[in-house]
């Protein structure tokens, strides 16, 4: 399991330097114009900042030899709009037509010194998932609450952030069938943790790219499979998002 994991970040980082290196030809030495949604940046109040992305999930293989029949794009679209007193209020939605995840949350944001910056956060998530295809019909619905952490270093052109957060279910019932099962309230689920690097991409928008690694018990994107597996999985999350 390691050693796939090593290839994996390896693959990764490659990609990482090879865009960056290919995207740094025509925009090295502009400024990145402060339009980024995951780097640690007060803004003006109530400006706003939108970017839609992609993520590409590795799943471990026992998890995804039964839930490959029902695997979709997983979109992310994220809103962040400037508030008093260096705080953000920060929306995402991310689906993948089955499933739907609504979360909304606010960081507050510190600067070290003009380029250093961190925040500090929490947000609560709303999670609706339907599938009457594939020999399934189910559906889950559920409260979930991320509190987390950021450290960024502006270079310029280039921002690059280290995110980490915790997970928390608050709520959680599932239906099969006719049969609905209610899970236990105020369950820790894991944690994780991500790097992502943004860059000027055209005038002032951003192309930000994100690997980030969840030690988790129950990940949405597959909660067809839960709770048939009660332990925790590393599961690999590359993240691509461009601002709009």
């Amino acid at each position: 399991m390691m050693q796939q994991l090593y290839r994996l970040l390896k693959t990764i980082i490659l990609v990482l330097l090879l865009t960056l290196s290919l995207i740094n030809v025509n925009i090295l030495g502009q400024n990145i114009d402060k339009s980024t949604t995951e780097f640690p940046d007060a803004m003006k109040p109530y400006n706003w900042r939108l970017s839609l992305g992609y993520a590409s999930i590795k799943m471990p293989t026992d998890v995804y030899l039964e839930a490959a029949a029902a695997r979709f794009p997983l979109i992310k679209f994220a809103a962040v709009m400037g508030l008093p007193s260096n705080f953000l209020l920060d929306g995402k939605i991310n689906t993948e037509l089955v499933t739907n995840q609504f979360e909304l949350g606010a960081r507050w944001v510190y600067a070290i010194d003009n380029n250093l910056h961190l925040d500090v956060g929490y947000s609560f998530a709303y999670l609706y998932g339907q599938l009457k295809q594939f020999n399934y019909d189910s559906k889950i619905n559920g409260w979930f609450s991320y509190p987390s952490a950021a450290l960024g270093y502006d270079f310029g052109n280039i921002a690059l952030t280290f995110r980490g957060g915790l997970s928390f279910i608050n709520s959680l019932q599932s239906t099969s069938g006719t049969t609905t099962v209610d899970f236990a309230v105020a369950r820790a689920n894991g944690f994780y943790y991500r790097i992502t690097i943004e860059q000027r991409f055209y005038k002032t928008t951003t192309v930000g790219i994100g690997f980030q690694m969840n030690y988790v018990k129950f990940y949405y994107p597959e909660w067809l499979m839960f709770p048939t597996f009660d332990r925790k999985y590393w599961i690999p999350e590359l993240q691509i998002m461009f601002s709009i």
